[in-house]
């Protein structure tokens, strides 16, 4: 009965819909106040700003066919501020250049202030440095021969280095006219280490010099070639003589013989220039029948550094001595007469 009475009282229905008038409000503002939140850490992202330094290549506004230009540096540095957002695109895609405009300028020094093209209008920069000193001469090319060096002293004892070869025989220098005139050679230098005895191939920086040795500043073309030097012990073929030494039966005759006419000997060209054969000594001491003998030629010769082949066989042949046949020949007959007499 109770509870008819509460539905029917108008008190139950207006406190009712004051219930529900708060609960909706409350909703509502809740709602509002996430979106608030949400868009104000939106914007906070959007707007935030930061600074980042790049590195980019300084490109010159002039005319290179015409003119060499030095002094002023590969790449600048630029620092960019803004939107993290703007800095980050703009440091990933690298979409702007920073020039030096030299167009107007003739032959001589002139400090030239850079600046950016294509940068975005809502980023704020500055460059570093701001200005270049930059020098402008005449333009000219000229070909060159290479000349290889390298140091002497270097190689082994008695070695020597041939005639070195290129990959290329020659390069063109370009650079100003003044620094053109000044090249007095172009070299490769090889570094060898020491003692060098085997042939050296290597890739060389060229390099243009004036006549006192000092570097020009020029550009070459090619900048490195490859250079293969040979290097050996010089050598010389001769002919063998044998030559007999040692104790000989004097009952006995020796002939020398071997199947290597020629041999190949290795020193410094001084001491080649002064052999025409290489003597090999034969020791035939206590030798009584035909010998084969195998000598090593290492020895045979102290100035030499080598002798190619190492070795040689040399056949001695052995017979009596005419001496010893004819005084053989004498006591036969002497024995033969005495029988005779006897009888």
């Amino acid at each position: 009965m109770h509870f008819d009475k509460l539905w029917e009282s108008k008190w139950f229905y207006r406190i009712l819909a004051l219930l529900l008038a708060i609960g909706l409000f409350a909703y509502v503002n809740a709602e509002n106040l996430n979106n608030t939140r949400q868009n104000r850490t939106n914007n906070t992202a959007i707007t935030a700003t930061t600074t980042r330094t790049l590195k980019v290549p300084l490109q010159l506004n002039a005319n290179t066919d015409k003119y060499f230009i030095t002094g002023y540096p590969d790449k600048v540095s630029v620092t960019l501020s803004g939107s993290a957002s703007l800095v980050t695109v703009t440091a990933n895609t690298m979409n702007f250049r920073v020039i030096a405009e030299l167009g107007g300028l003739g032959v001589g020094t002139h400090t030239v202030k850079l600046k950016e093209d294509g940068l975005n209008k809502d980023l704020t920069y500055s460059i570093k440095p701001e200005t270049v000193k930059i020098k402008i001469q005449d333009r000219k090319s000229l070909q060159l021969p290479i000349q290889v060096k390298y140091n002497k002293d270097s190689l082994a004892p008695d070695y020597e280095a041939g005639t070195p070869s290129l990959s290329t025989v020659t390069a063109e220098a370009t650079g100003g006219k003044g620094e053109i005139d000044r090249i007095y050679q172009v070299v490769a230098n090889i570094v060898m280490a020491r003692n060098t005895k085997a042939d050296v191939s290597q890739q060389v920086l060229l390099q243009a010099l004036d006549e006192k040795g000092n570097t020009v500043n020029v550009v070459l073309s090619p900048e490195t070639v490859t250079v293969k030097l040979p290097v050996s012990l010089p050598s010389k073929k001769v002919p063998v003589t044998l030559k007999q030494t040692g104790t000989a039966n004097d009952s006995l005759v020796y002939a020398l013989t071997t199947s290597t006419k020629n041999v190949t000997v290795y020193g410094a060209n001084a001491v080649l220039n002064k052999i025409d054969s290489l003597e090999v000594p034969v020791d035939v001491s206590g030798i009584t029948e035909n010998t084969t003998k195998t000598l090593d030629l290492s020895g045979v010769d102290t100035k030499l550094n080598k002798v190619s082949p190492a070795s040689l066989k040399v056949t001695i042949s052995v017979a009596k001595s005419a001496a010893s046949s004819s005084s053989s020949s004498s006591a036969d007959r002497a024995s033969s007469s005495s029988s005779s007499d006897n009888d």
